[in-house]
């Protein structure tokens, strides 16, 4: 679920201290559930905690600083952060959707880009800080030492996004891929070398344009394949790329005035999918054709339509996903990120939170900011939650 929103500013480590300090519970309640998952997957948590240890060497210094300082203002272990941040993806899996204009595909000539998170939910999550036993979330607002800042949405704890923007004008997104070899791979943790996509394109946004974010996901994914097969996107005003990875091989497509999309099923490495993985497929080539119908003059309000949709549905096969099985993934939230090429500053970041069908129609359902947004202009029930808690219904709506 979602509760919060987290506004961090300084260094690395001082931006950690903040995140840990203002959302201390919630990262309790995350650690909670991510050991309990590790116990249910039958690994021994001493155990992991030393492989985390042997492969922090894989994350950038600032980020082992900034989870060192979550750390220290959560009041946590450094251990169990560190192992929380490698190792969240594979505990607790994500399913997605991406969907994009690129530059003159979009009505403004400049790309619009958007995603809908889709999460499976569990039993271990019960308790006042779980919501539908589905885990927390936090919007973060992110401002180096340089004033560059980032905006995206993150598990509490975590230094990696689910989804996010930049002030420089880059947009990027992530998928895991339910591919053959991953459901018939029985992963040891304590083995892998591996980076989490969430903190690829974390650390993706730093560039200034999706060029050599792409470039060194693609390096970081060769020297360090991810724990599960996946993809990451990244696209500023002009162009896009998106790179399918998986634990042998790995695919750039680069995307220039065009419209494409991403499920959880690789295209240019289609060889290597779950074949029986009706909801990946049927969502990717729904996202194709509403994107094609619009192509050249795609907007924003487009992608919320996209995002709404229930072609395939209402259900786990549709883009807004819903079930009542809290096993199965459905959606949590979307957000759409609309990129100004002239002033990349003024980019638009809107975030809906709970189901995308009820959440986008509604007035008090979603937000809509800009990279200089200042705590007292978000309304007090995304900061608290409540938002979430109000539109998280599993019967669909059409109007």
């Amino acid at each position: 679920m979602f509760q919060g929103i987290n506004i961090i500013r300084g260094a690395s480590y001082d931006r950690g201290v903040q995140h840990g300090e203002n959302v201390r519970e919630l990262i309790d309640s995350n650690l909670k559930r991510f050991w309990t998952g590790v116990e249910t997957c039958g690994l021994n948590k001493l155990e992991l905690m030393r492989a985390a240890e042997s492969l922090q060497g894989v994350l950038s210094l600032n980020t082992l600083k900034e989870i060192a300082g979550i750390a220290a203002g959560a009041g946590r272990n450094f251990k169990d952060l560190l192992a929380f941040n490698l190792y969240h993806s594979v505990i607790l899996p994500e399913d997605c959707t991406v969907y994009m204009a690129v530059g003159s595909a979009s009505a403004t000539g400049y790309t619009v880009f958007g995603k809908n998170s889709d999460k499976v939910g569990g039993t271990s999550l019960v308790g006042d800080r779980f919501y539908k036993n589905k885990e927390i979330n936090v919007v973060s607002f992110s401002q180096a030492e340089d004033g560059s800042r980032i905006v995206g949405v993150c598990a509490a704890g975590a230094t990696g996004l689910k989804f996010g923007m930049n002030s420089k004008g880059v947009a990027a997104g992530t998928n895991i891929g339910r591919t053959k070899e991953l459901k018939a791979k029985n992963l040891d943790l304590t083995k892998l070398r591996a980076i989490d996509r969430a903190q690829i394109i974390r650390d993706g946004l730093e560039f200034g344009a999706a060029l050599p974010a792409a470039q060194q996901a693609a390096a970081s994914l060769i020297a360090t394949p991810t724990a599960t097969p996946g993809t990451v996107e990244f696209a500023d005003a002009k162009e896009a790329y998106i790179v399918e990875s998986s634990y042998d091989r790995i695919a750039v497509k680069k995307v220039v005035d065009d419209i494409d999309s991403r499920s959880n099923c690789f295209v240019v490495l289609k060889e290597l999918n779950q074949e029986d993985d009706l909801s990946s497929i049927g969502r990717y080539y729904r996202t194709q054709e509403m994107l094609k119908a619009k192509k050249g003059q795609v907007t924003v309000e487009d992608l919320k339509a996209i995002s709404m949709d229930h072609a395939n549905g209402p259900g786990p096969n549709s883009i807004c996903r819903h079930d009542s099985r809290i096993e199965e993934e459905t959606s949590l939230s979307a957000g759409l990120m609309e990129l100004n090429g002239e002033n990349p500053e003024k980019s638009k970041f809107s975030i809906c939170l709970g189901k995308p069908c009820q959440a986008w129609r509604e007035a008090d359902g979603h937000i809509t900011l800009t990279m200089d947004v200042k705590l007292e202009d978000i309304p007090e029930s995304f900061r608290n939650g409540e938002v979430f808690k109000k539109y998280y219904i599993e019967e669909a709506r059409y109007e």
